[in-house]
């Protein structure tokens, strides 16, 4: 054969899936996240090319087409089951795995009967080599541009605040600001009477303790990062976007949280920004003064939520339960007695108990510090018990995207969860509160509720030095959180802007 005619396509094909995923989804996702995926594939893929060109005689054109329906239906299965589930008459006719899972095997036979039979010239090598280069090109151009112009963004981030920094300060030192968002956090009467969840110690404990709560709380939107960005930029995002002319998605858009308004102030405050890997990229502030990467102390049993998108594109994902079964139990270093667990949410774990962790010890830092710290809890995966331990009943977290199973399981691993992390918050606050030499600033809020009517009920609490709370009110909203923060502690004239609750879809400007 030809040197160029060596079919080397299945190697593009192999690769493309895990791409264009990336391209996909690199609005949430670090590139980096591909890496370990594409090697996976790569190897995969070779041993079957390698098994089939055995298998073939070393025929390198027969081998390279069958490998390459394999690659094809093997990782497409995810996304013709999705189709057919969108589509209510398709659904009621084949929407059983079983039916789909038959209807790949039989292409694939047909596609090995005619591939014995046939034989191809290599110019049909030459054409797919090229099918397959135009296939992998499109997400890596689309991918590549991304990233590019988030470096550009990142590189010129350090912007100017909109209004100049005062020398004054009516405190006579820097106080360290903690942003603590507990992700879907509803707030405690909602909870109580959505699902009869009584947390009025949590809040008496923290009150005790000098907090201010915002009992009539709700956020600006119904989604995280909308919400944070209108936090962190003191604005509703629809008047960001609208002022700098920003593409929804687009790389300026994605920097929103992480080169906020707020943080841009603080470090010309002349403090430290710290922050925390959170596996979600457009809430982690990469290049603070100090960023905790969290990294799994197992990475062979933890994989990332770019890895478990790419497991549900797989034919064996209907099968999972029984690859779960058969994968060994990671109990040396969390404890964890659920495969399913120890497999998809190793990685979660570790990253909230390692934040949960680190926070009281920041006080220690003797600079000012302006912390963030976005806590996925008790945002599913619902994995924590109330205590803290691991819940090992896959119901809570097995369902699609590491749903629950059923609304039962939801709501009371939701409690958990609740249950949970308030009493760690607690804790901390405490621990906070003892180490800290001066008192700081600390506002512990929900990004949003949980669902329907309580999505926008969040919980709100504020520490303020000296408990000084004249200018806080009981209905406050994220935006002005900062505005009166700024304006209080470090001599801003920041007015306060309208409460607006924006609908879950929705995108607004504020005047």
């Amino acid at each position: 054969m030809k040197k160029n005619a060596i079919p080397y396509y299945p190697i593009l094909f192999a690769v493309f899936p895990v791409l264009s995923l990336i391209a996909y989804n690199k609005f949430q996702t670090q590139f980096s996240a591909i890496f370990r995926p594409l090697v996976i594939v790569i190897v995969f893929c070779a041993l079957i090319y390698g098994g089939f060109y055995l298998i073939f005689k070393k025929n390198w054109q027969k081998a390279a087409l069958i490998t390459s329906v394999s690659l094809i239906l093997f990782f497409s299965y995810g996304h013709v089951f999705t189709l057919i589930e969108s589509s209510a008459f398709l659904n009621n006719l084949i929407g059983q795995h079983r039916y789909i899972v038959g209807g790949f095997v039989l292409i694939w036979i047909t596609a090995l009967i005619l591939t014995i039979k046939k034989d191809f010239k290599p110019e049909f090598n030459q054409l797919v080599n090229v099918i397959g280069i135009i296939l992998v090109a499109m997400p890596l151009i689309q991918t590549g541009w991304f990233y590019l112009s988030e470096t550009i963004v990142h590189l010129r981030s350090k912007k100017e605040s909109t209004q100049e920094i005062s020398e004054n300060n009516p405190l006579d030192y820097s106080p360290d600001v903690y942003y603590i968002i507990l992700d879907m956090y509803t707030r405690p009467d909602a909870l109580l009477e959505d699902y009869d969840l009584d947390m009025s110690d949590f809040i008496g404990s923290l009150e005790e303790q000098g907090f201010f709560y915002a009992d009539e709380s709700q956020s600006n939107y119904g989604e995280t990062f909308t919400s944070l960005s209108t936090s962190l930029n003191m604005q509703l995002i629809g008047k960001l976007t609208a002022e700098r002319n920003l593409t929804l998605g687009g790389a300026e858009y994605s920097d929103l949280v992480i080169h906020s308004e707020v943080r841009s102030i603080f470090e010309r405050l002349n403090y430290q920004t710290i922050a925390f890997s959170t596996g979600y990229r457009w809430s982690e502030l990469s290049d603070a003064d100090i960023y905790y990467q969290i990294k799994s102390t197992d990475p062979l049993h933890a994989l990332t939520p770019f890895e478990l998108l790419l497991v549900k594109s797989l034919i064996i994902y209907p099968f999972r339960g029984y690859l779960y079964e058969v994968l060994p139990d990671n109990t040396s270093t969390l404890n964890l007695s659920g495969g399913l667990l120890d497999t998809t949410q190793t990685l979660h774990v570790e990253t909230q108990r390692n934040v949960l962790e680190i926070l009281p010890q920041i006080a220690e830092n003797k600079n000012p510090t302006f912390t963030f710290a976005h806590i996925l809890i008790p945002h599913p995966p619902l994995v924590f018990d109330s205590d803290g331990s691991i819940l090992t009943d896959p119901g809570y977290y097995s369902g699609d995207n590491a749903s629950a199973l059923s609304e039962a399981y939801e709501i009371d691993g939701y409690k958990r969860q609740v249950q949970f992390i308030s009493q760690e918050i607690e804790d901390i606050v405490r621990q906070i509160l003892d180490n800290s030499e001066t008192e700081p600033i600390i506002i512990i809020q929900g990004d949003h509720g949980k669902e329907g009517n309580n999505r926008s009920k969040i919980l709100n609490l504020y520490y303020f030095p000296n408990q000084d709370y004249s200018a806080l009110y009981p209905s406050i909203t994220p935006v002005n959180s900062f505005r009166i923060v700024l304006n209080q502690f470090f001599d801003f004239d920041y007015p306060l802007k309208e409460d607006t609750v924006i609908p879950l879809d929705g995108i607004a400007s504020d005047e």
